[in-house]
């Protein structure tokens, strides 16, 4: 009696199976000859989910429950369904959430709010008209209070006033300028990199291509302070003192001795 053979195991970290559908997109991981792919499990499961938010956007990108700008962009929708898997979002809120300006993926101020406040840090709209808005936030855990103001003297100063959204919802754009500096300050880490809103790229704003975690350093202004009198600063050479004036030894222009000047008082007629 010959024995049964079992199927072989799939171990983890070893060899998976993975099917192309279609053959539509290609998985980074290496093939070998028997047809499965090896690498990391995260790659793997990252290239899987790829491949079904991929199938997901073809259907999705010919309606009209997605932004005109993923229309026929089956790609990149399928790379803003996995970026907003990461954070949570179902594939829709997603494609509605993100979009590229000039090259740069971005969110909207409104999903930066909502990711900052889903990870437990507080943000709150403190004061908001078609003049002024004011955002404040804390990050969890935090007593510091952080806080933008955006007013339109702002808005003015770079030029955005003559801007259709600026025109139309003053107010909307100022509250999501201001939201979006204060979820950086409390929250940089929850938006993946994502630092910059999609109303800011649309103002003109250009990313910074320092990373996010590497703050820039300030310049700061010091006030020149008034040296002490004989005070040496680092760097400085010492200060030569004055060559102290030299007197004459006596006031006689004829340098005469004392025995001189006694024979010539002598003489004097008195």
């Amino acid at each position: 009696m010959s024995e049964q053979q079992e199927p072989p195991v799939d171990e983890p970290g070893t060899a998976v199976e993975v099917h192309q559908p279609g053959g539509q997109m290609s998985a980074g991981a290496s093939v070998s000859a028997g047809g499965s792919e090896h690498g990391s499990e995260e790659l793997l499961r990252f290239v899987r989910d790829l491949q079904l938010a991929y199938q997901a956007a073809q259907m999705l990108v010919s309606t009209s429950f997605v932004p005109q700008s993923y229309s026929g962009k089956a790609t990149e929708a399928a790379a803003a369904i996995v970026t907003g898997q990461g954070l949570g979002l179902d594939p829709l809120a997603s494609l509605r959430s993100m979009d590229v300006i000039q090259g740069t993926p971005a969110f909207r101020a409104i999903t930066i709010r909502a990711l900052v406040q889903a990870r437990g840090h507080e943000m709150w709209v403190e004061e908001s008209n078609q003049q002024r808005a004011i955002v404040k936030g804390r990050r969890r855990g935090s007593d510091k209070v952080e806080t933008s103001m955006w007013d339109m003297d702002r808005a003015r100063r770079l030029k955005l006033t003559g801007k259709t959204n600026w025109q139309n919802q003053p107010e909307a754009m100022l509250v999501a300028r201001a939201t979006t500096e204060v979820g950086r300050l409390i929250a940089a880490d929850a938006l993946l990199g994502m630092a910059y809103s999609i109303e800011e790229l649309e103002d003109g704003v250009v990313p910074d291509p320092q990373p996010a975690s590497e703050a820039k350093p300030r310049a700061t202004r010091t006030a020149a302070r008034k040296p002490r009198p004989g005070a040496q600063y680092p760097g400085e050479a010492p200060a030569l003192e004055e060559p102290a004036p030299i007197e004459p030894e006596n006031d006689d222009p004829l340098q005469l001795t004392p025995e001189e000047l006694a024979e010539l008082e002598a003489e004097e007629p008195r």
